[in-house]
């Protein structure tokens, strides 16, 4: 049984358009794993459901838009509201709120690079856009740090199963994915060492600032 090649069955019956759905599916369902949607995906290109830039335009436009989108009506509401949001939701997908002092601590200080950094974290990437909103990040440098990190996510995790479908005869996405699930916790382990980091960094050098005062 392969569930996630079961769901790729279905974005591939409405082409593009079930590629870019897929893309805003991933950013709003914490429950839907990601790589393991994006590695079915690849698969599935290598399979000629559709080639492999298209899977990665798609879903990579979708995801941006979806991000710059959520940071941009979160932002419309009130700072606030929006913390109010931007704590709650850390608190479901298990961010401690000390966690979430130190990412707005974070964005203020390399808001371009921290968003970069966010999208290749798991848990992280759907906090971000509340994260840049709550700061009042300036949209351009968001989007700017948003799509390269998207990019970087997807087009790893495209690739990894593009290549698993070349190279290996009848894999299953769902089991390939699960193994992965190890390298996405190392890379995760990893990010969030250098957001410590850079957090670390930014409140040594606000500290220095504010005695030189």
């Amino acid at each position: 049984m392969d569930p996630l090649a079961s769901l790729v069955d279905w974005i591939a019956f409405y082409g593009m358009l079930g590629l870019f759905a897929a893309g805003l599916a991933e950013r709003f369902i914490p429950a839907l794993p990601s790589h393991g949607l994006l590695v079915a995906i690849g698969m599935a290109a290598a399979g000629g459901s559709w080639s492999l830039p298209a899977a990665f335009i798609m879903t990579t436009c979708a995801s941006v838009v979806a991000s710059i989108a959520l940071f941009l009506v979160v932002r419309t509401v009130g700072q606030g509201v929006s913390a109010k949001l931007l704590y709650g939701t850390g608190r479901l997908l298990g961010q401690p709120s000390t966690r979430i002092d130190g990412m707005l601590t974070s964005f203020r200080a390399r808001g371009r690079g921290l968003s970069l950094i966010a999208q290749i974290v798991p848990t992280v990437r759907f906090v971000a856009p509340l994260a840049a909103a709550v700061v009042r990040l300036d949209t351009w440098r968001f989007a700017a740090g948003t799509l390269l990190g998207v990019a970087l996510w997807n087009g790893t995790f495209l690739a990894a199963g593009y290549t698993a479908a070349r190279s290996i005869p009848d894999v299953n996405a769902s089991a390939f994915a699960l193994k992965l699930l190890l390298l996405v916790l190392g890379v995760e382990t990893l990010s969030m060492l250098v957001w410590r980091l850079f957090g670390r960094s930014n409140w040594r050098r606000t500290s220095s600032e504010d005695r030189a005062c």
